[in-house]
């Protein structure tokens, strides 16, 4: 579990190394404590442990002006976290009525649940979500795109997870798995200013 903090190091170590630094200096300081308990507070469940450690190294950033992480996804900032279980409230109330117009017809499985937070999200609406209901999902990365053809679907097992495939792609050049028929392959433009992009690419059959 612990692997998520040096694994964030070495990410930062590579963008450093190919002065990717604009995007890099948008991410927010950690949060202190007092901010993680008064999100904590906010939550009615307990916080997964890497989102925890997370907080620890960035409090997210402006949306959507540093976007490390793959498919332009932006890390969310304290105060947006805050407001996770009502945006899953509402997504449910919506796939529920969808639903309901049309049950002998309806195949999609939903795209909310109260024990989803959704931690990163996209300038077209899609968003990174931890998995909070216990069992084996617990920790689960999901990826919800109402675009997609899965709206739903499971990408990494954790948040440290994520981290660390990032820090191993960046570090050999190796595309970063992401589904079964799609991995991510990152690329240095080296602008300037550079900036880290990376690209998804079909994996051949």
């Amino acid at each position: 579990m612990n692997d998520l903090i040096p694994a964030w190091e070495r990410i930062e170590a590579w963008l450093r190394q190919h002065q990717c630094t604009s995007e890099l200096s948008e991410l927010h300081p950690p949060a202190s404590d007092e901010a993680v308990q008064s999100l904590q507070d906010a939550i009615p469940y307990p916080l997964h442990p890497h989102l925890v450690q997370w907080l620890g190294i960035h409090a997210g950033a402006p949306m959507y002006d540093a976007s490390i992480w793959p498919d332009r996804y932006v890390p969310y900032d304290v105060e947006a976290l805050k407001g996770g279980p009502e945006h899953m409230e509402m997504m449910l109330e919506e796939f529920n009525e969808q639903r309901d117009e049309d049950p002998e017809q309806w195949i999609l499985d939903p795209w909310a649940d109260p024990l989803w937070l959704p931690i990163a999200g996209t300038n077209t609406g899609e968003s990174l979500l931890i998995d909070h209901r216990p069992g084996d999902t617990y920790g689960n990365i999901i990826e919800v795109d109402y675009e997609g053809n899965e709206v739903t679907a499971v990408r990494w097992k954790n948040l440290g997870e994520m981290i660390r495939l990032m820090a191993e792609a960046l570090e050999s050049g190796s595309p970063m798995p992401y589904s079964r028929q799609y991995a991510y392959v990152p690329q240095l433009d080296e602008g300037p200013p550079s900036y880290l992009n990376w690209k998804l690419e079909r994996i051949p059959d």
